[in-house]
């Protein structure tokens, strides 16, 4: 069971659609820590802690799974395919 690095942030972290429309790594194809150091260097040393900064890096501290427990204590499972799609999904259902 890969750990999926190529999702987006905002899949990863289960952003809202409204909140993932707001946020400019959304709009960007740069990864966010560097957006968060562009908008605030002095606030962008916190990025080392996030897990979607851990998952992208190729020499993570964490094994695959570790990263994997992580990502289910946030409720993100991996096996289960791309988070915001199921987030959407959700959302649609809940609507209706």
């Amino acid at each position: 069971m890969p750990v999926k690095t190529d999702w987006p942030c905002w899949e990863i972290m289960q952003c809202t659609p409204e909140n993932a429309l707001q946020c400019p790594a959304y709009k960007s194809n740069r990864p966010c820590w560097e957006i968060m150091r562009e908008i605030d260097p002095f606030s962008a040393h916190i990025c080392s802690d996030c897990i979607v900064y851990v998952i992208k890096q190729k020499e993570s501290i964490f094994s695959k799974e570790e990263i994997i427990q992580i990502m289910h204590r946030k409720g993100i499972h991996v096996d289960s395919g791309c988070p915001l799609q199921h987030a959407k999904v959700q959302h649609l259902t809940q609507n209706n």
